[in-house]
């Protein structure tokens, strides 16, 4: 079933997807996909740690020559990296590309330009605190203190919240 939107074409409604493309393509480009994922998923792809000290930034396709044509396009991934770690980050690139490259099932990312910026960097925000599971007993007084609470929703929201804070590591 296709969302609609108020936006019409004659006297019939559009899907909204059919709207999304024109919307975003002066935003991500023609690769705006490969793009999009690759943002979506870089820390699951690259790694806490990596995710943590590098963003991607842009992704740039090279035009082929004729002898190259018929292959999947390749481009350079660039990363804003913080300095303290472009060292180290260079020697563990062959690594990354790989981990992109089987993330997306074909060698879409032929290399990585490292670009020093604490700017943005430090603009990131931070990774979210690690947590510790919940004893039996903290589960049991969260339990108790949300019992009397007669909205379901506002109840479970309450539940979550405190199972959130006990279960923040100090």
């Amino acid at each position: 079933m296709a969302i609609l939107t108020s936006m019409t074409t004659g006297n019939r409604p559009r899907p909204l997807s059919d709207l999304v493309p024109g919307l975003t393509k002066d935003i991500f480009g023609k690769k705006n996909m490969l793009f999009g994922k690759l943002v979506s998923q870089w820390a699951h792809i690259a790694g806490e740690e990596i995710a943590v000290r590098a963003t991607p930034l842009d992704l740039k396709f090279q035009r082929k020559t004729e002898k190259e044509k018929g292959g999947s396009p390749q481009a350079v991934l660039h990363l804003a990296v913080q300095p303290a770690f472009a060292l180290e980050f260079s020697y563990q690139k062959g690594l990354l590309i790989e981990r992109l490259n089987v993330f997306f099932g074909y060698p879409a990312i032929k290399d990585i330009k490292i670009i020093q910026n604490s700017e943005i960097m430090d603009k990131k925000l931070a990774s979210p605190p690690k947590t510790k599971p919940l004893t039996l007993q903290q589960q049991q007084d969260i339990e108790q203190l949300t019992a009397g609470v007669a909205d379901n929703d506002l109840q479970t929201a309450l539940k979550n919240l405190g199972k959130a804070i006990a279960s923040r590591r100090e």
